[in-house]
Parts: C-alpha cells; sequence; structure tokens
C-alpha cells in the first residue's frame, strides 16, 4: 500500500447534497419515484420507465420480459463486454450467442452479426462500451428482419447524444445502470426504457413479481456511497485500492444476484442528477479531449476507438500493441496511482462458468481486446497533472518497446554475422 495521489479508473460526481436528499427521500412518499419517472421520460421521450437496484437486474427483468412473448431463446451479446450482461442472459434463463466485436470501433462486427441473427434469437444487445457510440441503427435494421428486438445497453453511455437523441432511443428498449463507476451513481441501481407498450406490459408482470428493497438493503447502500464519496478521491483512493479483499473494479460472473424494486432512498440519491449529468458529461469530454491531444503531440497514435459522434467516455479506450504492452503500463499505473485499468480479465467465452457452451466461437476481434485494451481515466478528479502523467508512462512504455526490439534486432544481426 501505498500512500500518494491515487485516481480510480472512474468517478461519478456526487455531493453531501446528494447524500442528504437520499437521507430525506424515504419521507417524501411514491411523488418521488414518481417524479423521477416523469424526468427520465421527457429526457428519453418514452413512456414506460420501470425502476430496479441494479443495471443486471434491469437487463435481466428486460430479457424475462420479452421471453414471456416468444419461444426463441437465444440472446446475441458482444463477445467482449461487461461480465454483467452473460450473467442477466443466464439468470433470466436464456442461451448466450456471442458475436465479434471490431477492433477499431468497440461495435459489433457487423459482418458476424447479421450471420448471428436467426429465427432462434430472441434478442440483441448492441452496447456502447466505455461510452463509445454504438451502430444501434444497423444492428436494428438486421433485427427487425429476423423479428428479433433490439436491447440497447446503455449502462456506460448516460449522457450520451446521437442524432440529436439520447443514447438509449434506438431500439426496442433500453437499460441503465447506476453504479458507483457509472456516470450517474446511487450506489447501485437501474433503469429500463421503452416506448413499446407491448414490451412494458410485458416487463411489468415480472416487475410486479419483485419485492420492493428493504429499509436494511437501503440504508446499507446509502452507507456504501457515502463512504464511496469519502475514499474516491484521489487523496484518499490509496487506502481502498490497496487493500485486495475489496477486489475494486474486479469483473465478475454472477450465477445470481438479487432482483428487486429500486426503494425511494435510492431515487433520493438521483434525484439532482441533471445537473450531475452535465458536468460529468462536460468533464468526460473535456478530459478525453486533453489527454488526446497530449497522445497526439507526444506521437502515440494507437489512441482508440475511432472518434465518434455522440459519444462520451465513461473511460478512455486504447489499445496497446502486445499484451506485454498492456501489463507494463498497467504495472507503471499500479505503481504511480494513474488510473488505467486492464478493463475486462478476458472475452466471454473465456469466462470459466460459460466455457463448456461457448468454446469454439470464433472472436478473435475480442480476443484483441482482452489482450491489448487499457482504459484511461475521464473524470473529474483527473486534473492537468494527472494528464501528464498518464502520457508520461504511456510514453515510458513506448520507447521501452522500441528499445526492446532494437535490442532484439542488433543481437539477431550479431548472431547472422557470426553465422557468416
Amino acid at each position: 500500500m501505498k500512500v500518494q495521489r491515487t485516481l480510480s479508473p472512474s468517478a461519478a460526481p456526487l455531493t453531501w447534497r446528494d447524500l442528504l436528499q437520499g437521507l430525506v427521500a424515504p419521507f417524501g412518499g411514491q411523488r418521488v419515484l414518481d417524479a423521477l419517472t416523469k424526468e427520465f421520460q421527457e429526457y428519453f421521450g418514452v413512456r414506460h420507465v420501470f425502476w430496479v437496484t441494479s443495471g443486471k437486474a434491469a437487463l435481466t427483468l428486460i430479457l424475462s420480459g420479452l421471453a414471456s412473448l416468444s419461444p426463441r431463446r437465444k440472446v446475441v451479446i458482444p463477445a467482449y463486454t461487461c461480465f454483467s450482461v452473460p450473467s442477466s442472459v443466464i439468470k433470466a434463463g436464456l442461451e448466450i450467442r456471442l458475436c465479434d466485436v471490431d477492433p477499431a470501433t468497440l461495435d459489433f462486427d457487423m459482418t458476424d452479426l447479421k450471420e448471428a441473427l436467426d429465427d432462434k434469437v430472441l434478442a440483441v444487445v448492441p452496447t456502447h462500451l466505455f461510452g463509445s457510440s454504438a451502430d444501434v441503427a444497423q444492428a436494428a435494421l438486421y433485427a427487425k428482419e429476423k423479428g428479433i428486438y433490439v436491447v440497447e445497453d446503455v449502462a456506460q453511455a448516460f449522457g450520451g447524444m446521437k442524432a440529436g437523441k439520447p443514447l438509449g432511443t434506438g431500439g426496442d428498449v433500453a437499460f441503465v445502470s447506476f453504479g458507483r463507476g457509472k456516470n450517474i451513481t446511487c450506489g447501485s441501481g437501474g433503469a429500463i426504457l421503452t416506448n413499446s407498450d407491448r414490451i412494458a406490459d410485458s416487463i411489468r408482470v415480472e416487475y410486479e413479481g419483485l419485492e420492493m428493497e428493504s429499509l436494511g438493503v437501503a440504508i446499507r447502500n446509502w452507507t456504501e456511497v457515502a463512504l464511496m464519496h469519502l475514499l474516491i478521491r484521489p487523496a484518499a483512493y490509496w487506502f481502498p485500492s490497496g487493500l485486495p479483499f475489496l477486489r475494486l473494479g474486479e469483473t465478475k460472473f454472477y450465477r445470481d444476484f438479487p432482483m428487486l424494486k429500486m426503494g425511494r432512498m435510492r431515487a433520493g440519491l438521483l434525484s439532482r442528477w441533471r445537473p450531475r449529468l452535465s458536468q460529468s458529461t462536460m468533464d468526460r469530454s473535456e478530459k478525453t479531449s486533453r489527454i488526446v491531444r497530449r497522445l497526439k503531440e507526444d506521437r502515440v497514435h494507437r489512441i482508440f476507438p475511432q472518434s465518434q459522434y455522440g459519444s462520451v467516455h465513461l473511460r478512455l479506450p486504447l489499445l496497446m500493441s502486445s499484451r506485454e504492452q498492456k501489463q507494463r503500463i498497467c504495472a507503471l499505473s499500479n505503481d504511480r496511482g494513474l488510473g488505467i485499468s486492464a478493463c475486462y480479465p478476458g472475452t466471454v467465452q473465456q469466462i470459466p462458468e460459460l466455457q463448456s457452451v461457448l468454446d469454439g466461437a470464433n472472436v478473435s476481434g475480442a480476443s484483441t481486446l482482452a489482450e491489448c485494451l487499457v482504459t484511461l481515466p475521464t473524470h473529474h478528479y483527473v486534473n492537468e497533472l494527472d494528464v501528464g502523467r498518464i502520457v508520461a508512462a504511456l510514453n515510458e512504455v513506448e520507447v521501452e518497446a522500441k528499445d526492446a526490439t532494437t535490442a532484439s534486432t542488433r543481437r539477431g544481426t550479431r548472431k547472422a554475422t557470426s553465422a557468416c
């Protein structure tokens, strides 16, 4: 454990006023959730909103509802994505079908997607990974031909816009996450959004069967949010990040998890979501621009994905040249508190619990991301000095790799000369 300024990979804006709003919200009755629902309906332009205690629960509820409308049982998901997505598919009692990912965009490989969609597929889940805008319109075009539902994953992209509309409005139904590392947080939470009365009715049947979160669960969540608010600051984050048993940032596959309706205390934590989202979007866009500019100035050219209209990067993805370079930059980040993350430990195919059923799928693009992708922090705690430290570390890895290549070439030349 090293006492130093330490950046978290991601952080959502939160104030003590927001925490106070969470404490007093239970005394506001149903109007707290009703007001939040109305605001989300207006922002996304949808008629139906459902509130649950996690993004995983939201996706599971969606898939369970859709499954009641069709005998189909396969769900197409990206082969490189948050492990919560396959967790939800399994929890809903459905089958996973993987689609490869294009390393240049983080989106579906569209050729692979077109082949993956057939009359056995219930739904496809286009994902705005790390906030990078996915081509939901293209996925929807392929899906519509086969009568397949489009479930838009906006868990990491709340605040992004495309064609003048918020991300989350391009499919049949969408879900947003309010986890601790997302654009807006209430500790843990999720929202389901749809304009389809038929889909909403199917989800409502499942939703009404859920229990409301207990007061004890709500208080525990509020306490965790308060602690996060204190410890996620760069001056303090060295402490929790140095405790391995906390497993901060670890991506897990869950076979089971709670499915609960969101209570008023979490809703209260979200009551000021509009100004917080505006601040988050502005900060992430500004920090992304600064990092990209510095990388270009210092001739680090592997910034990725391609700049896309509407993207608000929760974390800025960068593709390293090799697994060794990825491991090296992550080691430097851990030592210097730079907040650079190794992301997901592998493809969905490599999850031990799923290997037996997914083995054999060709996911070369996803494998490249698993081996070489890192993400850089873009949140409001990142300052200009941090940007300089991050770029310096990336340059250091770049120079080390070039020196190693030069040394290897010289050794090869000497061996060839000796052989002659």
